[in-house]
């Protein structure tokens, strides 16, 4: 899934680089069973940096992977200055996701 955020408007303070794009990664387990496989899930866009780890601080505090289906405890560490591992405990077992600011090369 790609969002694209809301392009800067002239006056409103952000400075857009059209060839810069800002984005929030999320990694996590996907699949059941023996297909079960580590994957990037979901990438949104940002046009600003700053915008970017608004996003990424909210969906480790928001963000509801595909595993556990029952979530009962949620605890959030950040990594770094723009990345984030949250574990999450389920009702039979635990996972974690991993949430990260990077800027877009190419593509």
């Amino acid at each position: 899934m790609v969002r694209k955020q809301k392009d800067a408007e002239p006056g409103d303070g952000r400075v857009q680089d059209p060839v810069t794009c800002w984005c929030v990664l999320v990694e996590e387990t996907l699949g059941r069973g023996e297909s079960q496989r580590w994957r990037l899930s979901d990438v949104r866009k940002f046009d600003t940096r700053e915008e970017a780890l608004d996003a990424a601080a909210q969906t480790a505090l928001e963000y509801q992977p595909q595993h556990p289906a029952f979530e009962k405890d949620r605890e959030i560490y950040q990594i770094g200055e723009d990345s984030w591992v949250v574990w999450l405990q389920g009702a039979t077992s635990d996972y974690h996701f991993r949430v990260s600011v990077a800027r877009h090369q190419a593509g």
